[in-house]
């Protein structure tokens, strides 16, 4: 009966009180009383409660959530973390999903069933409507800036922010240029396929199927300049399996690309530590180009990640997780080598070591 009436309350508080004001009563009324009562709502933590399940492909889920008063408004392309204990023991697993959709106070997360992964499995074979979930405010950077020609490229779930974004734009009356390449297995596994036949036909969406050729467009991403001859006038958006990622940076990086209007969603959790560094016997200077200053580190201290090192000399990075996940702090390696976390020429600074004597970064 409680649960019940919790149910219909939430969405309704949401919705008619706002976020800010709830939180205003939340936090003037939180007692042990209202804690017990609403664990949802008296709380100092954001959580989200799953409000629906829909079967996307056979193995692809979208979860739809609405988070209480202490989540922040998200941009499309961001992401959120999700904080779970699998197994109730008290050990909690975290994974980051992006936003497949946001829908006035409802988000959405879409989970490709990972049968190795913990969350994704516990996601598929436990998660029901009515549990709440431990989440973050919305992060990253992976969202639209007002770019005039966009091309989205994607593959599998990594469709998610791309779609996300796809579906803001396409309701915008100046809407920019848009191509859409999407990499799916089969037309089965094509997440969102329905959508983009129909709700999104307009946008230039292509589907290449690895394993199925008599449907949609038949390119590979070895082939994208022949599909989209004005590549190199586009800003892309690239998300995929890391495999796919690396396979198309491998291939705008031998026509040249600008990879200054590239931006990646890259959920890649590096651990920090010297296991992860290459051990130099030498100083190493760092030359960032766009802020034309250059520092110094010693060798002593190449155990320590660029962005480490950097704030050591009094050099202030711009980053946000610290892990290697939300993006911030990206930026192009232009010369030399770093070890750790890196993607094609994108290196992330929070989780790279310097590898060789002479750094530049853009």
């Amino acid at each position: 009966m409680l649960n019940s009436l919790r149910s219909s309350i939430h969405p309704w508080a949401i919705q008619k009180l706002g976020r800010d004001w709830l939180e205003y009563l939340a936090s003037n009324t939180m007692n042990v009383v209202t804690e017990k009562l609403d664990p949802f709502i008296w709380s100092y933590d954001c959580k989200a409660k799953i409000l629906a399940v829909r079967q996307e492909t056979a193995d692809t889920k979208t979860f739809v959530l609405l988070p209480n008063q202490h989540f922040k408004q998200p941009l499309p392309g961001q992401h959120i973390e999700l904080t779970i204990d699998p197994e109730n023991s008290g050990k909690t697993e975290s994974r980051c999903y992006s936003l497949s959709e946001i829908d006035g106070d409802t988000v959405s997360i879409t989970v490709k069933h990972n049968r190795e992964g913990k969350v994704s499995s516990w996601l598929h074979d436990r998660a029901k409507p009515g549990m709440v979930l431990n989440i973050s405010s919305p992060r990253g950077r992976f969202v639209y800036r007002d770019q005039k020609k966009l091309l989205f490229i994607c593959a599998g779930a990594g469709i998610t922010p791309c779609f996300s974004i796809l579906k803001a734009l396409d309701n915008r009356p100046n809407r920019p240029d848009i191509a859409f390449y999407y990499r799916s297995r089969t037309p089965d596994d094509t997440i969102f396929k329905k959508q983009l036949d129909q709700t999104l036909s307009g946008s230039g969406v292509d589907i290449s199927y690895s394993r199925y050729t008599d449907a949609g467009s038949s390119y590979l991403p070895s082939q994208l300049l022949e599909a989209y001859p004005d590549l190199k006038e586009r800003d892309i958006y690239l998300c995929g399996p890391e495999p796919f990622k690396h396979d198309v940076l491998a291939y705008l990086e031998s026509i040249e690309y600008n990879m200054n209007k590239l931006e990646i969603e890259h959920f890649v959790r590096t651990n920090s530590g010297i296991e992860q560094s290459r051990q130099l016997n030498e100083d190493v200077t760092v030359f960032l180009k766009s802020r034309n200053i250059s520092f110094v580190i010693a060798a002593k201290d190449c155990d320590k990640t660029l962005l480490e090192a950097a704030e050591k000399n009094g050099i202030q990075l711009e980053h946000g997780c610290r892990s290697g996940m939300c993006g911030t702090c990206r930026t192009i390696l232009i010369s030399g080598q770093v070890s750790g976390n890196q993607l094609g020429k994108s290196i992330y600074p929070c989780t790279a070591y310097p590898a060789s004597t002479q750094v530049v970064l853009e």
